[in-house]
């Protein structure tokens, strides 16, 4: 439970890796005779370095089984320590931000264009909104409670970083960075408040570095502000910096990555590459979109490479290649090999790979690119959609048709051809403004720089545009086609948003006033209204929670546990931890899960004095269960995507009928039946070419009595939303 005590703690542990960030920072970040940061790199230091610091960490520690607060706390204080000596060996270097001389730029930008100015003060709005959202909503997403948070509350009990028992593998093949940090901030804490700032850090990252790009290619400060403002007013960017989810965060860290690598290439300085290649390290062991975007950042960075060093643009693009593999190796690495070692592949699981794979063949490339541009066709908060969302389709099919695809050719998950127009987090793409103006500014800037390659700034947006193209093309042959896809669009965008400069228009005629007064409607809709009504996080009904409930802690976890608009009901999940809380201290339960379950909510329960185990439902059989208290099973059917074997190594004891449907002869207290991964239908070994994705097992109450459990009591949870149905089971030891 979060105390005075153990915030006492986590604050020490936060300014030990601060300061010596901060150490770190002054030594390495280009800075002028007077000590003021040059390029703004100083802040971007200091994040990579803390970024840095909290990973190796907790790596280091895991290696020996050994995460809890004094360990921690000893890396720390050991590097602090070490970075202090560096700091005074390398003669006491400051590094002072140039904090009030940015801001006078800024202001004195806004004053020349009113627009401006009012865009600013709604995003100041937004900003605000977001810190008090961030600083009591509690996570509460589906992704989180059941993957990006769940890990993490793993790691905590077992104190490493390795593979745990659960029945979603999207908790151990999945890349970790961030998770780490949720864990660091969980085991000092034991709570969950705060942890999207993580992400929202990860957007002031980006804002800095476009900021900071566009500097460099010498864009006026009003081209500047208009491009932050555009790109922070986009739909899916508002809604994931109150979140914990990472397509921002990534794209700081990438863009960071651009940011350093052109300041290097101005300095001629190596350890600006080193902390360039730290920065997309980071970014790869953080989500796997950033290794999609690879070979196009790549390309953009030999690129300027090139312009700047002409033949020997190669020696800053090998030093870049060499830094990389090193810092992915020692701050992105560990889970890749985890899932070596577990599955026989740095990739993951088998049926990870399959359900995640791309599949369809040189048409399902294209139907796929085609798909992603259509993204951008996002209505998020307007209901103009309702007119002209057949067209838009219409045009899509038609082009499909066009080429004699498929339309369902190399889908995963399909969106039913909508074109979204709710704020729901994960199917909101960048609103009416990414088809209003980085659309236009994308196209624009890849035109003008293919007729003007000898300005910088013409061939710097240039340079961006390409980017993105190619960055969507590897994202059409890396990945089977998902609504939820559309995250990693608003990542492609986030890093290619540079181009946002040349959409700026000076106020010189009546139609640019009316085109700028129709943009500043649509920026202030998002950042004045569309921010505090997020689906998932409405503000004005989670202030009247916190205003009504004796406590904050209280106020969160009934936020956390609705089921309806108001912030009314409660999930299942919480039903079963508040049933596992009337029990005393030391009781031990078993629970057998499906992919579904939102397990943070009880496996926190091992921070307060219960002893909770996960065990996989396909395993049932060979568990000593004797050992429990209670045995839980969170539904009729349990579902898992970790299997105890591969497709080649399961052997199925049920028959499959004429209809390709699995049967048994008798009834059985236990039994699982395999999913193939295309049809969904029964694995049958008999059918050539099939993958095993998930198995589904059936644990009768037979299955407890015969060994010495009895029933306790069923609860039938039902609803619409599939994810909130469960029927849950509690059994109960006899024999102690």
């Amino acid at each position: 439970m979060f105390t005075f005590v153990s915030f006492i703690k986590f604050l020490i542990s936060f300014l030990m890796i601060f300061i010596s960030s901060y150490f770190l920072s002054s030594v390495f970040s280009p800075k002028d005779e007077k000590g003021v940061s040059k390029y703004g790199t100083g802040f971007l230091y200091l994040l990579l370095c803390m970024f840095a610091q909290i990973v190796i960490s907790f790596e280091f520690l895991s290696l020996f089984k050994a995460i809890n607060e004094i360990n921690v706390l000893l890396c720390n204080v050991a590097i602090l320590f070490l970075s202090l000596i560096f700091w005074f060996k390398q003669g006491r270097p400051i590094y002072r931000p140039q904090i009030f001389s940015t801001f006078l730029r800024i202001f004195k930008g806004l004053k020349k264009d009113k627009i401006l100015m009012i865009m600013a003060f709604g995003f100041l709005f937004f900003i605000a909104v977001t810190v008090i959202m961030n600083l009591f909503m509690p996570v509460s997403s589906y992704d989180a409670l059941t993957y990006h948070l769940n890990r993490s509350s793993f790691w905590l009990t077992q104190g490493s970083l390795n593979h745990f028992i659960t029945a979603d593998d999207r908790n151990l093949v999945m890349p970790i960075n961030s998770e780490i940090l949720y864990l660091w901030v969980l085991l000092f804490l034991k709570n969950d408040i705060g942890l999207s700032f993580f992400t929202f850090l990860g957007y002031i990252a980006s804002l800095f570095s476009v900021y900071n790009i566009l500097t460099l290619f010498r864009f006026s400060e009003r081209k500047k502000l208009w491009s932050l403002l555009i790109l922070s007013s986009f739909a899916s960017v508002i809604a994931e910096v109150s979140s914990v989810e990472t397509d921002v965060l990534i794209a700081g860290l990438v863009l960071t990555s651009i940011t350093l690598f052109l300041t290097a290439l101005k300095e001629r300085k190596l350890s600006l590459i080193f902390f360039s290649s730290l920065a997309y390290a980071l970014a790869m062991g953080t989500k796997t979109p950033s290794i999609i975007a690879f070979p196009g950042v790549f390309l953009l960075l030999s690129f300027f490479a090139y312009k700047d060093m002409k033949k020997e643009f190669y020696k800053p693009m090998l030093a870049y290649l060499g830094f990389l593999f090193i810092n992915f190796c020692v701050f992105s690495g560990y889970n890749y090999v985890l899932n070596f070692l577990s599955f026989g592949s740095f990739l993951g699981s088998e049926s990870a790979r399959e359900i995640h794979g791309f599949r369809g063949g040189f048409k399902a490339i294209i139907a796929n690119y085609i798909r992603y541009i259509f993204m951008m066709f996002d209505f998020s908060g307007f209901r103009y959609s309702d007119y002209v969302g057949e067209h838009i389709n219409n045009a899509k099919f038609a082009i499909f048709d066009l080429l004699k695809i498929p339309h369902e050719l190399g889908v995963e998950m399909s969106d039913e051809n909508v074109i979204n127009n709710r704020l729901m987090d994960v199917k909101m793409g960048t609103g009416l403004l990414g088809f209003l103006v980085f659309l236009p500014s994308l196209i624009t800037s890849f035109v003008i720089g293919c007729f003007n390659k000898a300005k910088k700034k013409a061939y710097g947006l240039w340079a961006f545009s390409v980017m993105f193209f190619v960055n969507l093309l590897c994202l059409s042959f890396s990945l089977a086609y998902m609504v939820f896809s559309v995250r990693f669009v608003t990542f492609l965008i986030v890093i290619s948003s540079p181009v946002l400069a040349i959409s700026y228009m000076r106020t010189k005629n009546v139609l640019t006033s009316l085109i700028k007064l129709m943009l500043l409607f649509f920026v202030m809709s998002y950042f004045l209204v569309m921010s505090t009504n997020l689906a998932s996080r409405q503000f004005s009904d989670a202030v009247k929670v916190v205003l009504k409930e004796k406590t904050l802690n209280d106020a969160r976890e009934k936020i956390r546990c609705a089921l309806f608009n108001g912030y009314e009901g409660k999930m299942p999940f919480c039903y079963l931890r508040d049933i596992i809380r009337t029990t005393p201290k030391g009781t031990y339960f078993g629970i057998f899960p499906s992919v579904n379950s939102r397990l943070y909510v009880i496996s926190m329960l091992n921070n307060e004095g219960y002893k909770i185990d996960v065990l996989l439902p396909e395993n049932a059989p060979n568990y000593d269960l004797s050992k429990y208290d209670y045995l839980v099973t969170t539904d009729k059917v349990l579902t898992s995507s970790v299997l105890l074997n591969k497709t080649k190594d399961t052997k199925i004891e049920y028959k499959i009928n004429e209809n390709g449907e699995a049967y048994y002869n008798s009834i059985r207290p236990f039994s699982c039946i395999y999913a193939d991964h295309y049809s969904h239908q029964p694995y049958n070994p008999a059918k050539k070419g099939q993958v095993i994705v998930t198995s589904s097992c059936y644990l009768m109450n037979d299955f407890f009595t015969n060994k010495g459990f009895s029933f306790v009591r069923s609860y039938d949870f039902q609803s619409v939303i599939s994810e909130n149905s469960n029927y849950m089971t509690i059994y109960k030891n006899n024999n102690k």
